[in-house]
C-alpha cells in the first residue's frame, strides 16, 4: 500500500495473487498470439488446441539451459531456460538498476535472462555470455532479440487497439527437438507482460502522466518503482477475449501452464 492505495509492485518472481480459472486465460491469450506470431513468420511451439479448455498440442521443445558443472561448490546450479524481455519504457527492474532515468519514458531495449530455480530471481545476460556458455550462436542471439523486439510490436498494436499502453513483456524460447531451430514457447499469460490505462504519450513518446501513476522509494540499499494505473488481470483478459465471440473458438492451454496457474506471477 502506499497513501493507502492498493499497488501491484511486480518483479522478482514472487507470486503475488491467487487468480481461480487463470490457466483458462493463460491459454486464451497464447492461443490468439501465437497465432498472430506465426502469421508473421515467427514459430512457435503451438501446433492446435486440445479437447479440452485447459490444453494446448504443442511441438517437442529443448530448454536452452546449461547443466551445473560446479556441482561440488556450494551454491552452484544449473540454468533451466533462457528468456527474453523488451521494453517499451523505463521500469520495474530497468529502474532500479538505471536510476538516473525518468520512469515512463520512451525505452527500445530487448535483455536476456537466465531461469534459475522457481521462486528465484531471474538472472541477468549480457550478449557475450550466451555465446560464451554456448547457449546460443551470435546469429541465434541476433534472431532472437529481433523477434523479441517484433513481438514487442505486434503485442503493443493490439493492446493499443483495446485502449492499454503495453509497458514491456517477457517470453521463454527453447529449441525445436525434430529441426533444431530456435522458437517461442511456454505461455504469454497475463502474468508475463504489464499493460497500464490512463496512459498519454508526448511526440517523443513518453508519458506525460507519470508524477500521478508512478511512485519511487529508496529502502534499505533497494529501489523500487510502482505503478497505480494498472488495469485489473480479468478485466483486461475479458476485453482481449472480446475478438473471440464472433467467431468459434476452442480454448486451449500448453500443459506446461501448469506452474502458474496457481496464482499471477510478477516476473518482469
Amino acid at each position: 500500500m502506499i497513501d493507502g492505495k492498493p499497488v501491484f509492485n511486480s518483479g522478482y518472481d514472487k507470486v503475488v495473487g491467487q487468480i481461480p480459472g487463470k490457466g483458462k486465460i493463460s491459454c486464451k491469450f497464447t492461443e490468439y498470439f501465437f497465432k498472430l506470431f506465426e502469421e508473421k513468420g515467427i514459430p512457435t511451439d503451438m501446433v492446435e488446441a486440445g479437447s479440452q479448455s485447459n490444453v494446448m498440442i504443442v511441438k517437442p521443445a529443448k530448454l536452452l539451459g546449461l547443466q551445473n558443472q560446479a556441482p561440488d561448490f556450494k551454491g552452484s546450479d544449473e540454468i533451466y531456460g533462457l528468456e527474453t524481455v523488451f521494453r517499451n519504457e523505463i521500469m520495474g527492474s530497468w529502474w532500479r538498476r538505471y536510476p538516473s532515468q525518468i520512469p515512463g519514458n520512451k525505452l527500445d531495449i530487448v535483455e536476456f535472462y537466465a531461469k534459475g530455480k522457481a521462486g528465484e530471481p531471474d538472472i541477468l545476460m549480457v550478449d557475450d555470455a550466451l555465446v560464451q556458455l554456448g547457449m546460443m550462436t551470435p546469429e541465434e542471439m541476433e534472431t532472437t532479440k529481433s523477434r523479441t523486439k517484433q513481438i514487442g510490436k505486434i503485442m503493443y498494436q493490439e493492446f493499443l487497439k483495446r485502449g492499454f499502453h503495453m509497458v514491456d513483456g517477457k517470453m521463454e524460447w527453447g529449441r525445436d527437438k525434430k529441426t533444431g531451430k530456435i522458437m517461442l514457447i511456454d505461455d504469454l499469460s497475463p502474468d508475463t507482460f504489464r499493460v497500464c490505462e490512463g496512459y498519454d504519450l508526448d511526440e517523443h513518446g513518453n508519458c506525460r502522466v507519470n508524477k500521478q501513476c508512478i511512485a519511487t522509494d529508496y529502502r534499505q540499499t533497494s529501489r523500487f518503482v510502482k505503478m497505480f494505473k494498472l488495469p485489473r488481470v480479468r478485466g483486461s483478459a475479458r476485453r482481449l477475449q472480446e475478438i473471440h465471440r464472433s467467431k468459434k473458438h476452442s480454448e486451449c492451454r500448453s500443459s506446461r501452464l501448469k506452474k502458474t496457474s496457481r496464482g499471477l506471477q510478477a516476473r518482469i
